[in-house]
């Protein structure tokens, strides 16, 4: 199946879950450890986090906006029973990923002798790969047609 024939829904999965690879890409990047674990919660990677939001953000937008101009009628569509179930079984599996991931990482972090600014960056960075595995899981549901 061509990228035109998926639903809007299931190309708004594949472009949230590659704007959200690439955030996590430069946010790592600009991430020099280990000095960001004693980090301040301003400065240096408050702005770095600020610019990937941003940048997210437009993406989103753009990615959307030319979905959405291409087939506006699919993107008004109600979801369907099939698209909650999708939904549903993709939130769960990234609720239990961030639970296991933000404990894990703020002992982490209390262990490496974190401040408050290495704690939060590494808290974030929990959620953003939860929210990959969500994505990742309604690509793959979608493509199985569950």
């Amino acid at each position: 199946m061509s990228f035109r024939e998926k639903s809007f829904r299931e190309k708004s999965a594949w472009i949230t879950l590659i704007t959200l690879v690439l955030l996590l890409a430069f946010y790592l990047t600009h991430l020099p450890p280990p000095w960001w674990l004693r980090a301040e919660t301003g400065g240096f990677l408050f702005h770095v986090l600020t610019l990937g939001m941003i940048a997210f953000v437009v993406i989103e937008l753009i990615a959307h906006g030319i979905v959405v101009l291409r087939a506006p009628r699919d993107a008004r569509a109600p979801r369907d029973e099939r698209e909650h179930l999708i939904a549903l079984k993709a939130r769960s599996i990234a609720g239990r990923v961030y639970a296991i991931l933000s404990l894990g990482s703020v002992l982490l972090v209390i262990h490496l002798g974190a401040n408050d600014g290495g704690i939060l960056y590494c808290l974030f960075l929990s959620f953003v790969v939860s929210q990959i595995v969500n994505y990742a899981a309604r690509v793959v549901y979608y493509g199985r047609g569950a």
